[in-house]
Parts: structure tokens; C-alpha cells; sequence
């Protein structure tokens, strides 16, 4: 029994730990976005985590990934061009620029030129059921408590 305990809190830290992996980042600027398409494959590829930060309009050069809200989801797709009234983008697995300029009010930022591959499902899962973090984390403390009170009576034992 102990051994099962001891494995599925060594799960919990490592879900714990890739949680931090995903978000450490924010920290610094750069926040987190789930790639769930593939027209910017290969060098996003679905699934990825990619990570964008918020810049200057006027900093967009062209083939920067530019980072932007299209009704209701996120685009990041390379830069074309930039014109007066926004940017001609275009998705590096698409055949053709995509139809509509985007205009600046809609950029978000600039993003990476690469992704953490397979990543963007665990933190997909983790924005849409906030609860289960709750929880596992609720169970990583618990169990550090419960470990430091075996150990301080182990050792308040072995002193008597």
C-alpha cells in the first residue's frame, strides 16, 4: 500500500512540475498558447505549447509568428507584411495569405519560433478544469504535512 501511495504522489509531482514548466514562463512575459492547428506546421506543430509576448506594433518584422484574436480563438501565423492599417500573415503549411488583414487591435503579441511539442495538450486540459491543479496541489501539501509530522515524531521517538 505504501508503494502505491508513494508512486501516485510522485505522479502528482510531476503533473505539479510540468504545471510550473507551462507557466514559469508568464513570469517573464511570455505567455502559454495551446497550437491546435496545422498551418503552421513544421515548425508549430499541434499539440505544441508555443509561447508569445506581448510587443510594440511597429517592432513586427516580416516572418516574425505574429500572435493574434480572430473572433472567437487564437491565430499565430507568420508576417507577410506589415502595412499601415495591419498585417498580411499567411500559416507556413497554407498555400495562399490568409483573406483578411489583421488589424492592430487584434495582435496579442509576438510569438516563438518553436514549440514544446506534445505539452499543449497537458495544459489545455489544465485551463479548461482549474479544480484538478486544486486538487492535486491540496494533495502534494497534505502529504509534505503528513510527512513532516511522521518524521518530526520519528525523530522525537528516537531521542526518548
Amino acid at each position: 500500500m505504501k508503494f502505491l501511495k508513494e508512486i501516485f504522489i510522485k505522479i502528482i509531482y510531476v503533473f505539479l512540475l510540468i504545471y510550473l514548466i507551462i507557466f514559469i514562463p508568464k513570469l517573464f512575459g511570455y505567455n502559454p498558447l495551446v497550437v491546435i492547428s496545422g498551418s503552421m506546421e513544421p515548425t508549430l506543430k499541434v499539440g505544441g505549447l508555443l509561447y508569445y509576448e506581448e510587443i510594440d506594433i511597429n517592432d513586427f518584422k516580416e516572418k516574425d509568428i505574429l500572435v493574434y484574436e480572430l473572433k472567437d480563438h487564437i491565430i499565430s501565423h507568420r508576417v507577410v507584411e506589415h502595412l499601415d492599417n495591419g498585417f498580411i500573415t499567411k500559416g507556413d503549411a497554407n498555400n495562399s495569405y490568409d483573406s483578411s488583414i489583421v488589424n492592430d487591435n487584434q495582435v496579442l503579441g509576438r510569438g516563438t519560433n518553436w514549440s514544446i511539442p506534445l505539452l499543449g495538450y497537458y495544459a489545455d486540459f489544465i485551463f479548461r478544469h482549474k479544480y484538478i491543479l486544486k486538487i492535486l496541489l491540496s494533495i502534494g501539501i497534505i502529504d509534505l504535512f503528513v510527512d513532516y509530522l511522521i518524521k518530526r515524531k520519528d525523530n522525537q521517538n528516537e531521542k526518548k
